[in-house]
Parts: C-alpha cells; sequence; structure tokens
C-alpha cells in the first residue's frame, strides 16, 4: 500500500513542477519514481513516459485556454522526434542505470545554467518560421527523452525559449503538448519491444499529476516571465546535483 501512496504523492510533485516549467517538470518523474516509489530505472523510464504524457495533455489544457499553446512548433518538433525517441530507447536498454542518470545530471546542470542568462535581445521575434531549426531541435530532444525518459523532454523548453525564441510561458504551454505527443509513442516503441510496463502505478501517478498539474498551470499563470524562467533554471540545477551526488557513489 505504501507504494501506491508514494506514487501518489510522487505524481503531485511531478504534476506540480510540470504545470508550473513546462517540460521542464518532467525531469521530477523519473528521480521520484526511483528513489521516492522504490522501482528500478528502466523500469521509472517507460512509467514516466506513460504518466508524464498524460499529466501533460491535461495540463495544457490551461494554457490552451490563453492561446499559449503553438501547435505549429508543436507538431513541427514532434513529428521528427517519434523517430527518434524510438531510437533512444533501444540505446537506453544497453546502458547502465546509473551511467544513465550521470550522463543525465550533467546535462541538466548545463541547460540550467544557461536558462539563468537572459538573451541578447529583449522582445526577440518568434523564430516559429525557421522550419528546419524546429525540426533539428525536435529530433535531438526526441532522442534525448526515450534515451532518458519523457524527463530528456525538459529540454523543450530551453529548445523552445533559446532556440525557437518564444516567450517562456509559449514555451511552457508548447512543450506540454509535446511532451504528450512523445510520451505516446515513446510509450509505444517500448510496447512494440515487450518491455516490462506498470499500468497500475502509472494510473495512480497520473492521479496525482492531474492534481498538481492544474495547481502548477494555476500558478505560472500568475507569474511574470522572469520569475518563471529562473524558476525552471535553479530548479533544474538543484535537480542535477542531487541526481549526480545519489549516483556518483557506485563509480568511485
Amino acid at each position: 500500500m505504501h507504494t501506491y501512496v508514494f506514487t501518489l504523492i510522487s505524481g503531485l510533485l511531478s504534476g506540480l513542477a510540470l504545470g508550473l516549467t513546462g517540460g521542464g517538470g518532467s525531469i521530477l518523474a523519473v528521480p521520484l519514481l526511483v528513489y521516492l516509489v522504490g522501482i528500478n530505472i528502466h523500469l521509472a523510464i517507460v512509467t514516466s513516459l506513460i504518466a508524464v504524457g498524460a499529466t501533460s495533455l491535461i495540463s495544457s489544457i490551461t494554457y490552451m485556454r490563453q492561446n499559449l499553446v503553438r501547435f505549429k512548433v508543436a507538431f513541427l518538433m514532434a513529428a521528427p522526434g517519434i523517430l527518434s525517441t524510438f531510437f533512444g530507447s533501444l540505446i537506453n536498454k544497453k546502458l547502465n542505470g546509473h551511467l544513465l542518470l550521470i550522463m543525465f545530471s550533467f546535462l541538466m546542470f548545463y541547460i540550467g545554467f544557461r536558462m539563468l542568462k537572459k538573451r541578447n535581445i529583449e522582445n526577440v521575434k518568434s523564430d516559429t518560421q525557421n522550419i528546419l531549426k524546429i525540426l533539428f531541435f525536435g529530433f535531438i530532444v526526441g532522442f534525448l527523452s526515450g534515451l532518458f525518459g519523457v524527463g530528456g523532454g525538459f529540454l523543450l523548453v530551453p529548445a523552445l525559449y533559446l532556440g525557437v525564441n518564444l516567450s517562456m510561458k509559449e514555451a511552457v504551454g508548447t512543450s506540454l503538448f509535446i511532451i504528450f505527443m512523445y510520451g505516446l509513442f515513446g510509450m509505444t516503441s517500448y510496447i512494440v519491444e515487450k518491455r516490462e510496463i506498470e499500468f497500475l502505478i502509472s494510473a495512480i501517478f497520473v492521479l496525482g499529476g492531474v492534481f498538481g498539474g492544474f495547481i502548477g498551470a494555476y500558478i505560472g499563470e500568475h507569474l511574470n516571465q522572469e520569475k518563471l524562467r529562473k524558476i525552471f533554471a535553479y530548479f533544474t540545477m538543484a535537480m542535477a546535483v542531487f541526481i549526480f551526488l545519489e549516483n556518483i557513489g557506485y563509480f568511485i
């Protein structure tokens, strides 16, 4: 029973972060499932694909109502990501779980550091017409999502904010919808490979995530762009340090 209680709490915390920071919140899912719920890293990754994907769709509704989801960008990024997510998941099962998490922590810290810096030009015009750039970012983020679980999708917000030049709130809202699509196709790839999936854990996680997601989205709606950007950056860096310290001991 305690496993299900911790799963519900994990979903609530992940959903809260997801609704507030968009794809950035997805980085919480895998660590919570591993350290709080107690399932192994590979099972946690596929569970996060299902649970975070569903929670992201629900959380994105708040942003859709404010016209902050850029659907053209979302579909363009998701198209190559669907293919690359599959490749990432194939590599995932060949790597040591602790090594995966250490690699993930370095990437997280770097992105968080980059997000602390303001863009050089204020009020930059959105680069939503640069189709090749959007496709490129979609491929990279999709691959990392398959490799690290949907947690890799935390790169969506920096890619949309720094790469495509969306506003921070547009990046958050659009990333939520993309995470849903990545999660759907990532889960499909795991089913095709006939890998173990905990559907009950996923369902309970989603239940907690729904409540947390609406709370996070509500808070994000009332924050200005700069505060939202800094919250995302510090949150990402803190999680990176925690994950690194938890796993480096296995290689010392």
